[in-house]
């Protein structure tokens, strides 16, 4: 099953200081070390505020229209330019994500389409879930959920729960694949980013 990957790296980075996307990691930015690990998928589209920063990387890179309208703006403009039916959405600033992770979560989908019987719908949104906490910035959307976000965007509506209420959604607990919280942690201030660089032992979760 071919699934897309967008990498959401439009935000203001405010308690950062500088933009999380460049920041460095082994020797590798935050935003080439997702894209290694995203090798198995069909196509990775970034979203992001200012397009020119990201062409070296060599990936298509959209650019939002709805300015200070969060995440769901980078979800739909990526939605609309995907070639699959799905599309894995993912913060830029989570570095410790894996590719077995990410192929055993895709995974639910798959075989969720291989089991379904002629009655049952596949979901529009497989959203992950992390000690009982949603993580829409690591969950699976659909082309379908195009036309309920535009509904949203022209409702001035930015939260995702509002579109995960609105459409077929079902939940996946990080820890029934093998993994922890720590797979999807983010990092967002000076010292989430010095834990990074110190602390070793996450790099081989």
């Amino acid at each position: 099953m071919k699934i897309s990957v967008g990498v959401l790296a439009g935000g203001k980075s405010s308690r950062m200081g500088k933009n999380k996307a460049f920041l460095s990691y082994n020797e590798s930015s935050f935003i080439e070390v997702i894209a290694r690990e995203c090798v198995d998928f069909s196509e990775i589209l970034i979203s992001a505020n200012q397009v020119e920063v990201f062409k070296h990387l060599g990936l298509k890179v959209l650019k939002d229209e709805k300015k200070d309208f969060g995440p769901l703006e980078g979800i739909y403009q990526i939605i609309k330019e995907i070639d699959t039916e799905y599309v894995l959405i993912l913060a830029t600033d989570m570095p410790y994500i894996k590719r077995e992770f990410l192929q055993r979560f895709t995974k639910v989908l798959e075989r969720l389409m291989d089991s379904q019987e002629e009655i049952i719908e596949m979901p529009v949104c497989l959203v992950l879930r992390a000690e009982g906490r949603i993580q829409p910035l690591c969950s699976i959307y659909s082309k379908e959920a195009l036309a309920a976000i535009e509904v949203m965007r022209e409702k001035e509506e930015h939260k995702l729960r509002i579109l995960y209420d609105r459409v077929d959604t079902r939940y996946v607990d990080i820890e029934d694949l093998g993994f922890t919280v720590d797979m999807v942690a983010n990092i967002n201030t000076q010292d989430d980013y010095k834990e990074l660089r110190n602390d070793g032992s996450k790099q081989d979760i």
